[in-house]
């Protein structure tokens, strides 16, 4: 039997070489119909259409294996899914596959805020990001710029502005880790800042990296340096210190068009920093909490030596409108425990934005 079964194979795949006499030949039909009905119904199958190539039941067969053909190759070809919105960049290189081409990506946003707590008032935002990714390593470069029209600590204040450039570049150790390093650099004079700038570098972790939920985190140690636009007020022009730096940042997509984005930000010195306060207290007296002599005729002295943080937190609604653009809605909030001299240290926003991507 074993002797058999290969002999009928030999004859399948030749089939179109071997005549009908050939076949009878070599195996006795009637005994192949009675034992082994499934493989004498192929052999006539093969037989007739070595005779009749147009015979309907031929050509339908050829059709069914082609099309199963077309239909199996995309599926074989389909590409890992990503985000439904595209948002590559929050995903470690690993998830996509390594490729050693560039990655490119380029979103611009603008959105208009009503401010409240150091400034009250409206303010428009325009903020550029470009995003690449060669290999494991992935880009992000910031551009924004803010104009205000609002009041700060009562007073009307048109001329208040904000630029920042921020440039982070993260390797993908795998699926999970990574390093990072990057520099800031702002001007923001809502602050009393003429100029921050930042230089940093940690390690952090992709928590989760689905298809509907990424969340990331990264701790990071640097230095910082602030140039102060008031320094006559307490004879202090600038400061340098280090810093340990921590970002956590989760984008959930509730469907295909809704997501949600959260960030949250600290920012802690390392070092004890002058703190200033009121040179006078309430009864027109010389504060004596201050432990250097106020500057003359300044309202405002040190009263002690403290650790700067800087707490924010963003939460925010994002409908996608097609492949390239998107409305969003955003609350901010930002805390300073030792904020600068003229500037409290809560504040508070509310922002719709358009936002396009490329």
């Amino acid at each position: 039997m074993a002797k058999l079964h290969f002999l009928c194979a030999v004859i399948l795949t030749s089939s179109a070489v071997f005549s009908s006499s050939l076949l009878a030949q070599t195996i006795d039909i009637d005994y192949l119909k009675s034992t082994n009905p499934e493989l004498y119904r192929q052999l006539m199958a093969v037989e007739l259409c070595r005779k009749d190539p147009q015979n309907t039941s031929c050509q339908a067969a050829d059709s069914n294996k082609n099309s199963s053909g077309v239909a199996q190759h995309p599926a074989d070809a389909a590409p890992k899914p990503t985000h439904p919105s595209g948002q590559w960049w929050y995903d470690s290189a690993y998830e996509q596959g390594l490729n050693d081409q560039w990655q490119h990506a380029l979103q611009v946003t603008a959105d208009l805020a009503e401010m409240s707590g150091n400034i009250e008032g409206e303010e428009f935002h325009i903020e550029l990001d470009y995003f690449s990714r060669v290999d494991a390593w992935t880009n992000f470069l910031t551009l924004i710029y803010e104009k205000d029209d609002v009041k700060q600590s009562g007073i009307q204040a048109l001329d208040k502005k904000h630029y920042a450039f921020n440039y982070g570049g993260r390797y993908d150790f795998n699926e999970s880790w990574f390093a990072q390093g990057g520099y800031i650099i702002e001007q923001d004079t809502t602050r009393s800042l003429d100029r921050q700038q930042v230089l940093y570098a940690g390690a952090g972790m992709h928590i989760i990296a689905t298809d509907r939920v990424n969340l990331s985190s990264m701790l990071a140690v640097g230095e910082q340096h602030d140039e102060f636009i008031n320094q006559d007020a307490v004879g202090i022009g600038s400061l340098d210190y280090s810093v340990a730096y921590f970002v956590e940042q989760l984008s959930w997509h509730l469907t295909k068009t809704i997501s949600i984005n959260q960030s949250f930000t600290w920012l802690h010195s390392l070092e004890s920093l002058p703190e200033p306060g009121p040179s006078m207290t309430a009864g027109n007296t010389v504060n004596p909490m201050c432990v250097e002599p106020p500057v003359s005729g300044s309202e405002y002295c040190i009263i002690g030596n403290s650790n700067k943080s800087k707490l924010g937190f963003t939460l925010g609604l994002q409908y996608q409108i097609n492949a390239h653009m998107s409305l969003l809605y955003n609350y901010s909030f930002e805390k300073d425990n030792t904020p600068w001299v003229g500037v409290e240290g809560t504040d508070r926003s509310n922002s719709i934005s358009v936002r396009v991507r490329f």
